[in-house]
Parts: C-alpha cells; sequence; structure tokens
C-alpha cells in the first residue's frame, strides 16, 4: 500500500483467505531491468491498474449515482454480495443511505 511518512494511504480488509506478498521497489526494479519477462508482467501489472483507476475516476466523474451503481454491477459481478454495502458506496463516492435507496429503487421496477 502507498505510505506517506510511514502512515498508509489504503487501508485494506480481506473478505476471504488471501496470501499477500510485498517485494522491496528497488528489487523490483533491479528485476524487470533484467529480465523481460518480468519486465512485460510489471508492465502488465501497471497498465492494467491503471486503466482500472481511469475507468472509476471516469464513472465517478460522469455518472449519477444510479448509472454509477449499474456501472458497478457490470464490471464487477457478484461483488455487491460480496462486500459490505458501506465499502460499495465509498467505493462509488456515495453514502451508504444514497446506496440503499438506488438499491430499494432497482427493486421496485
Amino acid at each position: 500500500a502507498r505510505t506517506r511518512q510511514g502512515a498508509s494511504l489504503v487501508s485494506i480488509s480481506a473478505t476471504s483467505d488471501a496470501t499477500i506478498a510485498q517485494i522491496n521497489s528497488d528489487a523490483l526494479t533491479d528485476l524487470m531491468i533484467s529480465s523481460e519477462p518480468i519486465r512485460n508482467w510489471g508492465n502488465g501489472v501497471l497498465r492494467d491498474a491503471l486503466s482500472q483507476k481511469a475507468d472509476r475516476e471516469w464513472c465517478l466523474a460522469a455518472l449519477g449515482g444510479a448509472d454509477r451503481l449499474a456501472w458497478f454491477r457490470e464490471t464487477y459481478p457478484g461483488f455487491e454480495n460480496r462486500f459490505t454495502h458501506t465499502l460499495i458506496a465509498s467505493f462509488l463516492g456515495m453514502t451508504p443511505v444514497t446506496l440503499s435507496r438506488l438499491r430499494a429503487d432497482d427493486k421496485r421496477t
């Protein structure tokens, strides 16, 4: 996770069993320089992460609440039943109350 002055800027909650790995960024950079397969893997991970971030930022900036929820459901099928609605609301840039109302509206239609 990213840090500033030793404090995490990101919080992570494991919702199921998980394996976490850590590597020093300088060591990873050295491996990427010396090995084409590792370089390709690292660049692919970075491209995917940037693409996902750009999609989410676009969603938050351009879509209203109902459309954000629809985007979330399409992009992350099954996640609505896997994660707490508080986490989903935060991810979508809305309050849990707003998310609850949007979900209730969906059930009525």
